[in-house]
């Protein structure tokens, strides 16, 4: 396995250096690990202005050099919100040689999605509203993977320690994996939720059940994790709960390209 989804201290909420992440990915046997650092756009967020993307790959090729024995690292971003900055994101997306791509929703009219503020119309009014934005999202961004797909349970978790059920917002996700499909992009299973104790991950199993009825084959697993001890968290989780969808395998990338597939 790969994990895919992966920040260091080159994202200000990451603990460890890329030689450190590495380390705990080959104790665990991992067959590689992908750096997805924070690009974020909003000048409220902790990551606004934070990524030096030319340091980042300085230290990517050292590490690659020193340390790697076999084990993939490979180059990833995640995106937050790129279809509110489409210019910003695409001049990002030129300059640098990415694998891996992530597209998240990580703030809403302005907003956090990870604060009290958001959440004021109450938690049915915000997952909906989260939904609508992932949509345009989906629409318009340039990315490979779909970020967290239902981001807002892991965010309602955290807060209130209350999710609601996703069976009211099922059409608008509908709306989101079939573009997903139709445009040959692929989606996460983010062991997060997992870790922030939520009972599944996210998405969870019936989401991805839906993606697979729809045609979708592109699958990675991540553990969005920002300290070593995060790395493959729940992997073998994650890796049932993709087969009880009904996936075989899931993607390996390079340079934005599916490149193989790895057998679950």
């Amino acid at each position: 396995m790969i994990d895919c989804h992966t920040h260091t201290t080159h994202s200000p909420d990451g603990t460890a250096s890329m030689a450190t992440m590495l380390r705990s990915a080959q104790a665990l046997g991992l067959a590689g690990i992908t750096f997805t650092e924070h690009a974020e756009w909003y000048p409220g967020d902790e990551a606004y202005g934070y990524l030096d993307l030319d340091a980042y790959f300085a230290e990517l090729e050292a590490t690659r050099a020193c340390c790697a024995n076999g084990t993939r690292l490979l180059a990833g971003i995640e995106l937050g919100n790129p279809h509110d900055f489409p210019e910003e994101a695409a001049a990002l997306l030129a300059r640098y040689p990415f694998d891996l791509v992530i597209g998240s929703v990580h703030w809403l009219d302005n907003l956090p999605g990870w604060k009290r503020p958001i959440f004021e119309q109450g938690l049915e009014a915000t997952y909906q509203r989260y939904f609508e934005e992932v949509v345009r999202m989906v629409g318009v961004a340039d990315f490979d993977i779909l970020g967290h797909l239902d981001l807002v349970r892991r965010d309602s978790w955290d807060l209130f320690h209350e999710v609601l059920p996703l069976d009211r917002c099922a059409t608008i996700i509908d709306a989101i994996l079939e573009q997903l499909v139709t445009s040959g992009r692929g989606l996460e299973i983010n062991t997060s939720g997992l870790r922030k104790g939520l009972a599944e991950p996210i998405p969870g199993l019936r989401i991805l059940q839906r993606y697979r009825e729809l045609g979708g084959e592109i699958l990675v697993l991540g553990s969005d994790g920002h300290r070593p001890e995060h790395i493959g968290w729940r992997f073998d989780t994650a890796r049932d709960l993709a087969r009880a969808a009904g996936f075989e395998r899931v993607a390996r990338f390079s340079q934005r390209q599916v490149v193989d597939w790895i057998d679950l």
